[in-house]
């Protein structure tokens, strides 16, 4: 879908980035930046952002600690440096450990589809750490500068150190990964990756919100009657492939194959913007995580 950016979504709230990797810039004065993406997403964004005549975020914060969620955090802070990150304190563990930044920019410089600036850009994998300035956790409120709050919604499943933000002003919930990648508008990939039982009692958490928006990281995002649903087809895509791995696993099956079986269900689409090693890491977290919870 070809679209002009940014767009304005909500009368608070405006989305810079393309399908692939969102960038929301939120309140009044539009000081909140939600989703920091990737090296070359966030390149995008600041070129979005000048060419528009936006002012740069004050805050940046971080909704989990996964490598197309942080790696964009140095192009944003070289671009804007007086940007004040906030991530929760699992997540600041995460981004405090060079082994794993380490692999998270090597996942970075391999994402597909980006030649024109690069995630094998200049900047992408230049840190040994990502900094946090400010530690927040669920149940933190936000103070924005139009005078309006953030809330955010402790949202473990896919990530122990998950987040999800409310704001109430506009009726916009900021889901992350919490409810899963959608594939297209009825096919969503389950990333249960930390724990299954946890992914579920967030998604049905998250639903008690009355959003008029779901806004999601990647791909589409929904609005009025059609967010219920959302929240439905999240539910059962869970299930239905814990229910499938577990019956496999107690049958004796190989799963092995079962493992081949998802991967090739799933990687399709725009998840293909992925690396195949990585979802095939995702399959296996899939599986783990589906007989760990039996």
């Amino acid at each position: 879908m070809n679209r002009s950016w940014p767009i304005q979504l909500t009368d608070h709230v405006t989305v810079f980035g393309n399908e692939d990797f969102r960038h929301y810039l939120v309140g009044e004065y539009q000081d909140m930046l939600i989703e920091c993406g990737v090296t070359a997403s966030a390149a995008r964004f600041a070129e979005q952002l000048s060419d528009a005549g936006r002012d740069a975020p004050d805050k940046l914060l971080v909704m989990h600690a996964h490598f197309d969620h942080v790696c964009g955090i140095p192009e944003l802070k070289r671009r804007f440096p007086n940007a004040e990150v906030l991530a929760s304190s699992a997540a600041a563990r995460v981004l405090d450990n060079p082994k794993v930044i380490a692999g998270f920019f090597d996942q970075d410089r391999k994402v597909a589809g980006y030649p024109e600036t690069g995630a094998s850009g200049a900047n992408a994998g230049c840190s040994e750490r990502i900094a946090v300035d400010r530690i927040v956790n669920g149940g933190d409120r936000i103070a924005l500068k139009g005078g309006e709050h953030l809330e955010l919604i402790a949202a473990p499943g896919h990530s122990p150190c998950g987040l999800a933000a409310w704001f109430e002003k506009d009726r916009v919930l900021f889901v992350s990964d919490a409810l899963g990648f959608q594939i297209s508008d009825d096919m969503i990939f389950p990333v249960f990756f930390h724990a299954y039982q946890a992914y579920i009692e967030t998604i049905e958490r998250l639903g008690k919100y009355p959003a008029e928006v779901l806004a999601f990281p990647h791909e589409r995002i929904w609005r009025g009657k059609d967010v219920k649903a959302v929240f439905e087809r999240a539910l059962f895509a869970a299930r239905n492939v814990r229910e499938e791995i577990v019956s496999a696993a107690d049958e004796g099956r190989d799963l092995s194959g079962l493992k081949a079986v998802l991967f090739d269900r799933f990687y399709r689409g725009k998840l293909q913007i992925y690396t195949p090693e990585n979802i095939r890491l995702c399959v296996d977290l899939l599986v783990r995580r589906s007989l760990q919870d039996r």
